[in-house]
């Protein structure tokens, strides 16, 4: 395995492969705290702080190199006000950090707590003509008086020769996400739980197929929402590493990747999502090198959703014409301009599609067989119903799965790749084309689903569903 052959699992994101990228409705700016040449990534904000990864120099005296001669990596922070970062970059070197790699961490929610990933020996090992692995573990720490302490191997049932890293702790403090590439795992690097109970963390347990690949999933972070966030160079994506996330109830939930511009052709990895799900930091390599990118998602103030509607083709002909009677061997015969013909004073036809169609109705003899003469001669334009189509039955039991995808009919010009915003009439909401949902509770909802124009104008639409529990 990849992590056999280096002493920090994420060293090989940093030889793959931003440019700030205006999209409908999503907004990026590539942070100033990137050095060009370095590696920055993995954001985490806690106490107006956005701390992060990198392998920038730290001292021009001392230099920490690993067995493949690159900088080892630290962490580091900023001052972070609304608008972005502020302030000088320091380094975050609690006393009893260990003194070499030190990865990705996470935090309580009251910020009393810390979990980091570290080397799991405290002793570098990497020396010239060697490469003997230093495996990964975490750390936890207490925070006192200001200043850190009880720095310490945090205790958890991993097998010896396998490494956990990348920490993620849910806000109430009871499960602790992380990556790890032990034995009966799915693919390269899985993501894993742990539940905290009163004897400490219990035996990890996997996430499964629906999440884990044969490929790497990385960096998850768990939202206060419930909705899991994570990276992965195994799902269907845009190209390499893509961010992805699942809801609350995580087992079953099929991954929705996050449009573009945050998931591009370029690696895109390692998220944190604010508290209001309106802006977050990731990471990329699109600008060539590992750098932080901040983006916003405007939310959509849905006051007044109208109902979608099935389009309707269907029209009734008619013509107030002299040949009435049924002794006449004249009749009235009407040409639709799609390849359909019908005849009588007054009848019904449906289109299949929308489009220009030229109507034609003719006098026609039918004794001869021949047409006497034109009576009318228009053009006839038909056009879907301006809305965001989506489908989705009227009722469904609790546990199905719905498959639901938005699309935009009936406007002229429309976004090239407009991002779509689900709300599901219950506190969840998603964004994306194509989602997979799950009610678990019965009830009636209604679903809503909203974007923006180019013209910055928001639409959205609803259909009711009833969810029932067939127990």
């Amino acid at each position: 395995m990849a992590w056999q052959k280096t002493p920090y699992f994420v060293i090989f994101l940093l030889i793959l492969f931003g440019i700030e990228a205006p999209g409908q409705g999503i907004d990026i700016r590539k942070l100033e705290i990137s050095n060009p040449g370095t590696s920055e990534f993995a954001p985490v904000v806690q106490d107006s702080m956005l701390y992060f990864i990198s392998n920038r120099r730290t001292n021009l005296f001392v230099t920490y190199l690993d067995q493949n001669n690159e900088l080892l990596f630290r962490i580091f922070r900023v001052p972070l006000s609304p608008e972005g970062t502020r302030g000088k970059v320091e380094l975050f070197s609690p006393p009893d950090q260990p003194r070499y790699n030190a990865g990705p961490l996470t935090f309580s929610a009251n910020g009393a707590m810390l979990i980091a990933t570290h080397n799991r020996s405290e002793r570098y090992q990497g020396r010239t003509g060697q490469n003997r692995p230093n495996r990964l573990t975490l750390y936890t720490a207490r925070k006192r008086d200001k200043a850190w302490h009880r720095y310490q191997k945090l205790i958890i049932d991993v097998p010896p020769g396998a490494s956990i890293g990348q920490p993620s702790l849910s806000a109430d403090g009871s499960r602790l996400f992380f990556v790890s590439d032990m034995e009966g795992g799915y693919g390269e690097t899985d993501i894993y739980v742990s539940h905290r109970t009163p004897d400490g963390w219990s035996t990890p347990e996997n996430l499964g197929p629906e999440i884990n690949t044969p490929g790497k999933e990385l960096f998850p972070f768990i939202h206060p929402s419930g909705k899991l966030y994570f990276s992965s160079n195994g799902h269907d994506g845009t190209g390499n590493l893509d961010i992805y996330y699942v809801g609350p109830h995580i087992t079953g939930s099929k991954p929705v990747q996050l449009p573009e511009p945050v998931n591009t052709i370029f690696n895109d990895f390692s998220c944190y999502i604010g508290p209001d799900e309106k802006h977050g930091f990731f990471a990329s390599d699109r600008d060539g090198d590992d750098d932080i990118y901040k983006f916003s998602i405007p939310q959509i103030a849905c006051s007044d959703p109208q109902k979608v509607e099935a389009d309707n083709f269907c029209f009734t002909f008619f013509e107030n014409g002299p040949f009435k009677s049924d002794t006449l061997p004249y009749i009235y015969r009407w040409d639709f301009g799609d390849g359909h013909e019908a005849t009588g004073l007054e009848v019904d036809h449906c289109f299949e599609q929308p489009g220009q169609y030229q109507i034609n109705l003719n006098v026609v003899d039918t004794l001869l067989n021949e047409q006497l003469f034109s009576v009318a001669s228009y053009n006839l334009k038909i056009e879907r119903k301006k809305q965001i189509w989506f489908e989705a039955p009227d009722t469904i039991n609790t546990n199905f799965t719905l498959e639901l995808q938005a699309t935009l009919r009936g406007y002229e010009n429309p976004p090239e790749d407009p991002v779509f915003h689900w709300d599901f009439g219950n506190g969840e909401t998603r964004i994306g084309k194509n989602i997979d949902y799950t009610y678990h509770k019965a009830g009636r909802y209604r679903i809503i689903c909203s974007t923006r124009l180019k013209n910055n104008r928001e639409v959205c639409f609803f259909r009711e569903i009833e969810v029932t529990d067939p127990q």
